[in-house]
């Protein structure tokens, strides 16, 4: 059986932080490939794009390890990192890359993490037996692509800034809108290709400044009527780092649903 390989991120960092070399020997006492790096909180640099990049080399890794203290795991800042990283790596994968969440100080709660970690598997790194887990899963059956009827990516580099892409997984729809929490603010939208940022667009009937009330929270969308096919895409650059967003139809349609993504 060929030895499965982890590529851990570590987030603890800081004065008193702990160490990740007790992990690293622990998982290669039980016959998984370590590597990994030190988490990079630097949103404004869009530093995560470096890990969702190692994530998706080729035979680069078969499972994706975040270990933290629940300090960690709590700061928004890296939640909204890892929600990057997860939508960047779920969306150019065919299947899944497995994912597993170790609190180094604390049982984790799957449904506590922003919503594209919440497939993740979550242990308490301070049971004796979580390692033997994490080779369970390693060894498992491999993950169920997203039943979202949406894709979700996002698209960043220090220059262009940080756009998020968003579009339909096998059906068509005609028109679409994204909007973005008080922490985010939309500067420009585009129309194009899948998977790259267009150099030029054409835009039908665009719309800026929509406001929508969701519980407690007010988002301002922006949207446009151009039809989208599985192989096309919406873009909207966003400054800011958002806590949540909004993906739905055009407003003005008659049919119109709302789908509110958590990214912190």
């Amino acid at each position: 059986m060929a030895q499965k390989n982890v590529w851990m991120t570590w987030l603890p960092r800081g004065e008193g932080a702990p160490a990740p070399d007790a992990t690293v020997t622990a998982l290669s006492q039980v016959g998984l490939g370590v590597a990994g790096s030190h988490w990079v909180d630097d949103l404004e640099k869009v530093a995560w794009v470096e890990l969702g990049g190692t994530l998706l080399e080729p035979n680069k890794a078969d499972m994706w390890l975040i270990a933290g203290r629940k300090a960690d795991f709590e700061a928004t800042r890296n939640r909204y990192g890892l929600s990057m990283v997860a939508a960047m790596v779920g969306d150019a994968r065919e299947t899944p890359l497995p994912g597993i969440c170790v609190g180094l100080d604390f049982q984790p709660d799957a449904a506590s993490m922003p919503l594209l970690l919440r497939p993740f598997q979550c242990l308490n790194g301070s049971e004796p037996a979580w390692p033997a887990k994490v080779v369970a899963a390693a060894f498992g059956k491999a993950g169920e692509p997203s039943s979202e009827e949406f894709r979700f990516n996002v698209i960043a580099h220090p220059m262009l800034g940080q756009w998020f892409e968003v579009g339909p997984r096998a059906s068509e729809w005609q028109g679409v809108m994204l909007g973005v929490d008080g922490a985010g603010t939309i500067t420009h939208h585009a129309v194009g290709p899948r998977g790259q940022l267009p150099e030029k667009a054409v835009l039908e009937y665009p719309s800026q400044g929509i406001k929508a009330a969701i519980g407690e929270h007010e988002f301002t969308a922006w949207s446009v009527q151009n039809a989208l096919g599985p192989e096309d895409s919406y873009y909207v650059k966003v400054d800011g780092f958002p806590n949540a967003v909004i993906i739905g139809s055009h407003p003005g349609s008659d049919d119109a649903e709302v789908f509110r993504l958590e990214l912190t």
